[in-house]
């Protein structure tokens, strides 16, 4: 039987006492862009299979 899991609504990362630094958020934000990136390559090269499936 397969268990569920939990969703948690969480509206920050780290501790509530100690708020992030420059360096945390930058690095955090570096890392979501190259997330999107590596996204939209794949969604690309999808779209561009299936246009020269249709020809």
């Amino acid at each position: 039987m397969k268990t569920k899991s939990k969703e948690l609504d969480v509206d920050f990362i780290g501790g509530q006492d100690k708020p992030l630094t420059k360096e945390e958020q930058s690095a955090i934000s570096a890392f979501i862009k190259q997330l999107k990136e590596k996204q939209n390559k794949s969604s690309k090269r999808k779209s561009l299979k299936t246009e020269k499936e249709l020809s």
